[in-house]
């Protein structure tokens, strides 16, 4: 039994990848919030993006603890969106500035490599693709 986990994963390191990034997102999201909400020109769009992302991404992440198929289709769905999402997002605030860049870009430029590393490290781990795969049992 060992030697099968070894080879192909383990649930209980791939849950605590899940929450692992989960807490990562979370944490992407609060940054992005937080400078949307900034007084001199608030970006209401992101702060609603990001209280979303949030809850579907919660939404994923207790689906795959709890082992289901669909579960990590929607992280990784969402992981990838909110990638490219952001680097849209980066995309025209560079182009639509008028003055500098201050408190404006840093917070994509923050929340983006945590999305991409995140779904990155959740596509490719033996460990989290066990999760949702039954045909080790």
């Amino acid at each position: 039994m060992s030697e099968l986990r070894r080879h192909h994963g383990n649930i209980f390191v791939g849950r605590g990848m899940v929450v692992s990034a989960f807490l990562a997102i979370l944490a992407a999201n609060g940054v992005i919030f937080k400078h949307a909400a900034a007084p001199p020109r608030p970006v209401p769009g992101l702060e609603v993006a990001a209280v979303i992302s949030l809850i579907w991404m919660f939404t994923g992440t207790w689906a795959l603890c709890a082992r289901e198929n669909w579960g990590r289709g929607m992280v990784l769905t969402i992981l990838y969106g909110g990638t490219f999402g952001l680097f849209i997002a980066a995309i025209i605030t560079i182009s639509s500035a008028e003055g500098p860049l201050t408190g404006q870009l840093e917070p994509l430029l923050i929340a983006m490599p945590v999305y991409l590393v995140t779904s990155l490290i959740l596509t490719h781990s033996r460990h989290v693709r066990r999760l949702t795969s039954r045909a080790y049992e």
